[in-house]
């Protein structure tokens, strides 16, 4: 019989007790925007922990406070979303392992672990605000090596390492990224299916506080791509999107030291990226590992699927479908 880590029963003996990694400034933050102290925090977790325990298809789960606490920081403690994006988050991780193999949904992807060294996605460090801010060079991978799958879970790896700091939690993320040198070859990796995926992340499903996205030198073909995907976000998160066409435009909005040295900062990125691997990531490790065993029934006709709501519909899909194949004919 297999043997499951103690951290996915969905209803231990004993519960993980908060013990808080934030400081005064972070906490008061907390308090204030996101409607957190001792009052709301200790019950709101007991209450997602109950629904896990009695949840029938929920086999097994992560109950730890700062897992939890992801999703309750996102919505600001509204614990019936939370557990909604919660149910929905764990339904996409089983449905992938069902549809593209396990390896799809593994974070320690041998193949996904290689991509790490092409520094594609780099957690540069905290601005001044204490927000990490994460570069993404969308040309960095190679078309004709890589998947938009692979790419996705590139993204993953690297936002489910921030989710496990408190820190991020409560502050959030700037995301800047980079399209020089994107070829049409690139965004023809991308189908409907891929680009409503990311979207339903970005939306809920990651979970995450992004507070800036910083788009830089958008060629006129990827525009097509973002056409399809900009609608389909909130308007909330529509309006954290912001354009430049250089990034000397970028410059006066972002701590240069922050920056690498290639876009005229005072980083490097080889080290920004290998400070990610050796130390955030390496630290979050076991909570991969314990991911493989997370799971849950989806024999349910609807399980995990409210997501939906947000999908195209009809003749809109059918030409949308075509301009995208205009798109990828070389």
């Amino acid at each position: 019989m297999q043997q499951y880590e103690p951290e996915c029963c969905k209803s231990p003996d004993e519960y993980t007790a908060y013990r808080t990694t934030l400081n005064e400034d972070d906490l008061r933050l907390a308090k204030d925007e996101l409607h957190e102290d001792d009052d709301t925090r200790d019950p709101s977790l007991a209450q997602m922990r109950e629904f896990i325990a009695k949840h029938p298809r929920i086999i097994r789960c992560r109950t730890d406070p700062v897992f939890l606490l992801r999703f309750l920081r996102f919505t600001k403690f509204n614990v019936p979303r939370a557990c909604d994006i919660l149910e929905r988050a764990l339904a996409q991780l089983v449905r992938t392992r069902a549809t593209y193999g396990a390896e799809a949904a593994d974070k320690l992807n041998p193949d996904v672990q290689r991509l790490l060294d092409v520094a594609a996605i780099v957690p540069l460090g905290y601005d001044q605000q204490r927000r990490m801010v994460v570069l993404c060079s969308a040309a960095a991978l190679d078309p004709r090596t890589t998947t938009s799958m692979l790419h996705m879970q590139l993204g993953g790896l690297v936002l489910a390492t921030c989710q496990e700091y408190e820190l991020i939690q409560v502050r959030g993320l700037v995301v800047l990224m980079d399209f020089s040198g994107l070829s049409m070859a690139h965004c023809g990796m991308w189908s409907l299916s891929d680009v409503k995926l990311t979207a339903e992340y970005v939306n809920e499903l990651i979970a995450m506080r992004v507070k800036e996205v910083h788009m830089i030198q958008v060629p006129r073909f990827a525009w097509l791509l973002l056409d399809l995907f900009l609608p389909l976000l909130s308007p909330k998160m529509k309006e954290r999107f912001k354009f430049h066409r250089t990034f000397d435009e970028l410059r006066g909005s972002l701590d240069p030291s922050l920056l690498p040295t290639i876009y005229g900062g005072q980083q490097s990125l080889e080290k920004a990226n290998e400070n990610f691997r050796t130390d955030m990531f390496e630290r979050q490790r076991k909570w991969f590992e314990v991911e493989r065993q997370l799971h849950m029934d989806l024999g349910g006709a609807n399980a995990g699927r409210g997501s939906q709501r947000n999908g195209f519909q009809g003749e809109q899909e059918l030409a949308m479908v075509g301009s995208f194949r205009k798109l990828t004919v070389d």
